[in-house]
């Protein structure tokens, strides 16, 4: 009885800490790179406005529109799959304060 009683225990205190049903739009979302970027570029109009290595097998990139304020996360490994990590709306551009982070740019 106790042995039910504590399995009953576990699978609601799991549920109840699960993530509100909202958030699920944040769900992983992998495909190949050009699928994901071709997406990005003609229906969010996004570009993309950084990237550097999470690691020696994957690419971090942050791309954004500055017409809709949209913005995505990527995360493409070394065989080209693209997972969306993240996206949202409403972001804003802020010039970094004298002293701050330094971005290195190409010519």
């Amino acid at each position: 009885m106790f042995k039910r009683i504590f399995t009953a225990a576990l699978v609601f205190g799991a549920a109840a800490l699960a993530p509100p049903v909202a958030s699920a739009q944040h769900v992983l979302f992998c495909a190949p790179r050009d699928a994901v970027v071709s997406q990005l570029e003609s229906r969010f109009e996004e570009r993309r406005v950084a990237m550097g290595l999470a690691s020696a097998e994957s690419l971090m990139e942050f791309w954004a529109s500055d017409l809709h304020g949209s913005f995505t996360l990527l995360l493409t490994n070394t065989s080209g799959q693209t997972c969306v990590l993240l996206s949202g709306d409403h972001l804003v551009f802020e010039e970094p304060e004298p002293g701050g982070v330094r971005i290195k740019t190409n010519p």
